[in-house]
């Protein structure tokens, strides 16, 4: 038998905080419909509560913006929640873009044109972080990325 290890820094927490304070990601793709997952994932936060903490990182406004679990915060609104538990993370634009969009990609129901937005973002948060032209980027995506 394996041995989990936990893939969060040391220094990561999960806590609570108030749902007043989260907000969506900027320019987030995915769209966050009532379908049967949906119905599904409520049916399960009501039974056993919002057992995978968001992904959150602090902005300057004073507030934590959303880059993991829009849909279990929607429905746990829905729910009443006053709190939800967050890990809160320090990320850059580029590194919240590719977590992100990475954390949402395995979803079955996204739109083809999500997809397409979602993976114009990624390509552009990396563009960005590598600080190269285009053409090299662009080689690199296609080369690990199947598009």
């Amino acid at each position: 038998m394996t041995e989990k290890t936990d893939i969060r820094d040391s220094d990561e927490k999960v806590v609570e905080i108030e749902m007043e304070l989260l907000r969506t990601f900027t320019n987030h793709p995915f769209k966050v419909i009532s379908d049967s997952q949906m119905i599904e994932l409520q049916d399960s936060i009501k039974k056993y509560g919002v057992l995978n903490p968001l992904i959150v990182r602090p902005r300057k406004e004073g507030y934590y913006e959303i880059i993991s679990g829009h849909r279990r915060k929607y429905v746990a609104e829905r729910l009443g929640y006053k709190k939800i538990p967050v890990i809160i993370r320090m990320m850059q634009d580029h590194e919240a873009v590719v977590t992100m969009v990475d954390s949402n990609l395995q979803r079955g129901q996204i739109t083809p044109s999500e997809k397409a937005y979602a993976y114009k973002m990624k390509y552009d948060a990396i563009k960005k972080k590598a600080g190269r032209k285009n053409r090299y980027v662009l080689y690199c995506v296609k080369r690990y990325v199947q598009i």
